[in-house]
């Protein structure tokens, strides 16, 4: 899609967005997150679409965690419509926050309201597509980069699965760090290299063979995150390589999704022990009959009496509620944390290897559960409760924090947007983008563990990046040597 054509799309988006307020819970806790939820997509088109739309990515997710409860159910019905409002602009704050601080990196507008920086982009852009698909080496470098990420999740989630990572000790949580980039990257050029024509015939029956085989594996604890993960690696690649949305792709992905959720409830009941969250006798000859049976579950639960212990995919994708839950206890009964929560950031950035007593990277999120009376100390050990950053900035400072935060974030996906403006499609700068959108994504997660994932992230892109410069280096002292 060029400029335009996205712009008559975003218009028709909003419209729709904004019409569906009649139908919400409380009409104007609505319009107070959906409104801010627009304006970094209006920004992002109206400098002429500069760069990967980190912010306008994430505040979508927004819409969908903080908007859709207001349409969807009856969850919230228990609230009054003072406390719907005041959650709401908190919602609101952050996202406003993030906008203004990202401004500043869409560059100045020019002829047009279009900035030259970004005209400059695209051009450079199209010419870097152009020089990969015309150089052979850069091409072979590219499948070996997809051959070598695919292999190493799949080599990974199996060993995981088995239960043969036991021997890494302290050095797990690193080597996993490393790993999922690599295979998230992996994901991002296999639907990159597809949309630019480069993936064809066997190499792309291989190549979608060992996508579905990673993004099975990665479910094979039962959890959904690793494999939704790298769906959204393809599909952002292939939209990149193509320039448009794949919309019989888009659906077809969510209606899986959705049966997959409807049938977790019964599949981990199933495979799950009764005191910990490892999969009984775990192994990899059992994982396509596993996957069969969650599969089979969600169809069945789909429209049943089960839809109320397993909501549906968008209902379970509901902040707001932490938001309330939070507001309605502090600070009248519960005070505010004063930056308890990131205060433990230093800590976690320490490897564990370094620090094998290091707090677990679930620490700020098992707190507010805790604190807020929604788990108790014991039941933190068996699942982890999502809470978002606005929820955590609140619990910390009210909305000054919510706005302190918003605008840091905001800052960080400006910046991400403005270093893959002029990135090639396989440069360290574009993967770095990729992967820190793919990061920043997860609005369950509290600011710590951002960070940390996101700090994380980054190191494993630079490992991966390096291999076909590593070869190229080996190559050369070869024929030196010859010579």
């Amino acid at each position: 899609m060029d400029p335009r054509q996205l712009g008559f799309f975003f218009t028709a988006v909003m419209a729709v967005a904004l019409l569906l307020s009649f139908f919400a819970q409380d009409s104007i806790a609505y319009l107070c997150v959906t409104v801010p939820v627009l304006i970094p997509t209006f920004l992002w088109l109206n400098y002429g679409a500069f760069g990967i739309p980190v912010l306008p990515v994430v505040a979508a997710l927004f819409y969908l965690y903080y908007a859709m409860p207001l349409l969807l159910g009856d969850t919230l019905q228990i609230y009054k419509t003072s406390e719907l409002v005041w959650a709401a602009l908190s919602v609101g704050y952050f996202l406003t926050a993030a906008s203004f601080a990202a401004w500043p990196f869409l560059g100045t507008k020019r002829h047009k309201n279009r900035p030259a920086l970004t005209r400059g982009a695209a051009r450079y852009a199209r010419s870097i597509t152009e020089q990969l698909l015309r150089n052979v080496a850069l091409v072979e470098d590219l499948y070996r980069l997809i051959f070598v990420g695919l292999a190493t999740g799949i080599v990974f989630n199996a060993a995981a699965a088995a239960g043969k990572l036991g021997f890494l000790g302290s050095f797990s949580g690193f080597v996993r760090a490393c790993v999922l980039p690599l295979t998230y990257v992996a994901c991002y050029l296999t639907g990159y290299a597809r949309g630019v024509g480069l993936l064809r015939g066997p190499r792309w029956v291989w190549t979608c063979g060992g996508f579905l085989a990673a993004t099975g594996m990665s479910m094979s604890g039962l959890f959904m995150v690793g494999g939704a993960m790298n769906i959204a690696a393809v599909m952002l690649g292939y939209v990149l390589g193509t320039k448009r949305l794949p919309w019989a792709a888009m659906i077809l992905v969510f209606a899986v999704l959705s049966i997959l959720n409807a049938g977790k409830g019964d599949v981990r009941e199933m495979y799950w022990e009764r005191d910990s969250q490892a999969v009984e006798n775990a192994s990899l000859t059992k994982i396509p009959g596993m996957m069969t049976d969650w599969f089979v579950a969600g169809i069945s639960n789909i429209g049943s009496t089960a839809r109320a212990r397993n909501p549906t995919l968008l209902e379970r994708t509901s902040l707001l509620h932490m938001v309330l839950a939070v507001q309605e206890a502090t600070p009248r009964v519960i005070p505010y944390l004063e930056g308890e929560t990131y205060a433990m950031l230093p800590s976690m950035l320490v490897p564990r290897f370094l620090e094998p007593d290091k707090i677990e990277s679930q620490a700020v999120l098992n707190l507010l559960s805790v604190r807020y009376g929604r788990e108790t100390a014991e039941d933190v050990g068996k699942t982890t409760i999502g809470w978002g950053m606005v929820a955590e900035a609140y619990a910390n400072f009210g909305n000054f924090g919510v706005v302190a935060v918003g605008a840091m974030f905001g800052a960080l996906c400006g910046f991400l947007m403005r270093l893959s403006a002029t990135a090639g499609p396989t440069s360290i700068a574009m993967l770095t983008a990729i992967t820190s959108t793919l990061t920043l994504c997860n609005l369950e997660a509290d600011f710590s563990y951002i960070m940390v994932t996101l700090f994380q992230t980054i190191a494993g892109v630079c490992i991966f990046a390096a291999l076909p410069r590593l070869r190229a280096r080996r190559s050369a002292m070869a024929r030196s040597v010859s010579t």
